[in-house]
């Protein structure tokens, strides 16, 4: 990821920062919870006033699409997890085709030439032709933390784009009965979603697979050397979960006092986990909210932190079986 301005165009820096940054998030080279470059540091880089930057930067607070935390940085929001990707049929043509002319008009309102828009727009075209042709996974999960990461992790072992989704989105998708893109290859979720991802997607023609995460030695380690008479807490985003979650972690980490369990939900109790814990275990879907009001020294675990290398070769190799078969 490179950002850059021309400052020989007509359109304000401030406007092509802000859509290159746009342009990143939608193509997830920059992720959700990413921190990008501060102010003044990404002013310097491109030789423009710091204002430029900082005028973008609220642009795109504004759109939802990054926060800013006092003293820390500027970060991607979660909003920059992607929704479902439905055919391009669900829109209508002349609807699209407005919306580039609407496009069109107000870049010339700004002062751009209609030479170079009519450049900007070839190259948008050109770009556009050979993205269409690309074939892509989705990776499905209830919250954005699973759902970026696992993403990325997919990445790594297939030769395809990885896009990450919210589950509500798929059931938004369902909603609307509008029709999967023909371009994807396949939809991958966790064995906890399976079942409801078949159901949302059964009158839809695409491949549907599972990987299983578990806890990573290295957490699991850091958690078992903690005494285990230690006040353990439990924290989830449902009571479900605390029935799938409770006796296994406690069979499982050997633990010798009682685990005390609760969902993100349960203010009270809550309160009394994160006062009178010595370790928080959290499953993903509550992580990033627990982490944000845990005191600083109050240790934290996301309990599913790893994706199974055994089920992550076996979607692997049946997505990619399903791709060879096609080709021929």
């Amino acid at each position: 990821m490179r950002l850059s301005v021309d400052k020989q165009s007509r359109v304000p820096l401030y406007l092509q920062l802000r859509d290159s940054v746009k342009y990143y998030i939608s193509t997830g080279e920059i992720q959700s919870n990413q921190q990008l470059p501060t102010v003044n540091g990404l002013a310097g880089e491109l030789g423009v006033n710091f204002e430029t930057v900082r005028k973008a930067y609220k642009e795109l607070e504004r759109e939802g699409l990054l926060s800013s935390k006092r003293g820390v940085g500027t970060f991607v929001s979660g909003h920059g997890v992607p929704k479902a990707v439905s055919s391009p049929g669900s829109q209508s043509k002349s609807a699209w085709i407005e919306a580039i002319k609407q496009a069109v008009r107000q870049l010339l309102q700004l002062g751009m030439q209609a030479e170079d828009v009519k450049r900007s727009l070839d190259a948008i075209r050109v770009q556009a032709v050979l993205e269409n042709q690309k074939r892509y996974v989705l990776f499905a999960e209830c919250n954005t933390l699973q759902a970026t990461e696992i993403s990325r992790e997919l990445r790594r072992h297939l030769p395809l784009e990885v896009k990450p989704v919210l589950i509500k989105d798929l059931q938004q998708l369902r909603k609307n009965n509008a029709k999967i893109d023909p371009r994807l290859v396949a939809v991958v979720t966790t064995g906890f979603h399976l079942n409801e991802v078949r159901t949302l997607l059964r009158d839809q023609a695409v491949k549907i697979e599972f990987i299983i995460t578990n806890m990573s030695p290295e957490t699991r380690h850091k958690i078992e050397a903690f005494p285990k008479k230690s006040h353990f807490a439990f924290i989830c985003r449902d009571a479900e979960s605390i029935g799938l979650y409770k006796d296994t972690l406690k069979a499982d980490l050997r633990l010798e006092s009682d685990l005390f369990c609760c969902t993100v939900k349960e203010k009270a109790k809550l309160d009394a986990a994160l006062k009178s814990s010595d370790v928080l275990l959290v499953s993903p879907a509550a992580y990033n909210r627990v982490r944000k009001l845990a005191p600083p020294k109050l240790p934290v675990f996301n309990v599913m932190d790893r994706v199974d290398p055994v089920s992550l070769q076996i979607a692997r190799e049946s997505i990619l079986g399903s791709e060879r078969r096609r080709e021929v």
